[in-house]
């Protein structure tokens, strides 16, 4: 893909140039940072909404290695002190809305900046969909969630409401299956883009109840999620589901069409995920993508902190590599 440059916008202000610019503050991205700045590496970190990323909606995490239970918050909170103690510059919120790649330095354009570095770990997770049900936001991690494998344990032998109609779905229906007593799948709309030999076999586990022409209405709960309130999409009736959670699915939507227009490869007519090697580096040299936005993702935190680990050590490579070479 061949790339145009961009024109500087009029309120640009271009600062000192960096080793390494990491795009997004959740696990990958923090982890990168630390790496990076234990290496002595000079490192900006850029984060558009919360540091932390989504760990912050995490209420309950049991399977990252080293803590046998921990909230989403600690651990984005520890992680960020980490991060800081070696030095890392956070700059948020601030939100990277052009990237130039084809050139050396590379260069981040913000609203108002101009940054320049070496290289760049895109760690920009994925953006969801606003979600148009009342009350979805409200019970965020009162009983909402967007993760199942993160939140799966904490709704063991309850009934739980899945919306969602696609194969992310079906993935999410699967695991599920083996935690809960009653998973309430609502595709919410009639024509879903799940298989249908994928439904047969998420239906086959036998506690899984289709409410195939019905969508979401309404989460309603006092402090937690309690009822979901459903509606027929042919006859417009109403009904009313005890449950006890409420998975959105299929909800994942990466940012990458500014990605695209940079040059990065992604795979735009698929899951529209950022493609990279095994070192976590793009079809860009010096331009690394980690977490969440690569594809083969995991929604994972041990995962993410890795690629971010893996991009890191390569940067440190390339670099150490450099100062050697003759000027």
């Amino acid at each position: 893909m061949t790339t145009s440059k961009a024109l500087p916008l009029p309120s640009e202000e271009m600062e000192q140039a960096y080793d390494a610019i990491v795009v997004g503050a959740g696990p990958s991205g923090l982890a990168a940072a630390i790496y990076l700045l234990r290496a002595n590496l000079k490192v900006l970190v850029l984060e558009a909404e919360k540091p932390g990323g989504r760990l912050n909606d995490a209420k309950l995490i049991e399977n990252y290695p080293g803590f046998e239970s921990i909230s989403g918050t600690e651990l984005a909170d520890r992680m960020i002190k980490q991060a800081e103690s070696t030095g890392a510059k956070i700059v948020c919120p601030v939100r990277a809305i052009r990237f130039e790649f084809a050139g050396d330095p590379k260069i981040a354009w913000t609203r108002d900046k101009e940054y320049r570095a070496k290289a760049v770990v895109l760690a920009i997770g994925v953006q969801r969909k606003t979600v148009e049900i009342p009350s979805a936001r409200e019970f965020l991690g009162m009983g909402v969630s967007y993760c199942p494998v993160c939140d799966g344990t904490l709704f063991k032998n309850q009934e739980v409401a899945l919306l969602g109609e696609d194969e992310e779905t079906i993935s999410d229906g699967l695991y599920l299956s083996g935690l809960v007593n009653r998973i309430h799948l609502v595709p919410g709309t009639l024509k879903p883009h799940y298989r249908a030999d994928s439904l047969e076999k998420l239906l086959s586990k036998g506690n899984v109840q289709l409410w195939q022409t019905h969508e979401a209405m309404e989460i309603k709960g006092s402090r937690v999620v309690e009822k979901i309130k459903l509606k027929d999409i042919n006859s417009k009736d109403e009904q009313v589901v005890n449950v006890k959670g409420v998975f959105i699915s299929g909800e994942k939507t990466p940012v990458t069409e500014m990605l695209a227009v940079a040059g990065v490869k992604t795979d735009t007519a698929g899951a529209g995920c950022i493609m990279v090697d095994d070192q976590m580096q793009t079809n860009i040299p010096n331009v690394y993508a980690v977490g969440d936005a690569t594809c083969g993702r995991k929604y994972q935190i041990a995962v993410s902190v890795g690629q971010g680990v893996a991009a890191a050590l390569n940067i440190i490579k390339e670099h150490v590599e450099a100062t050697k070479r003759p000027r």
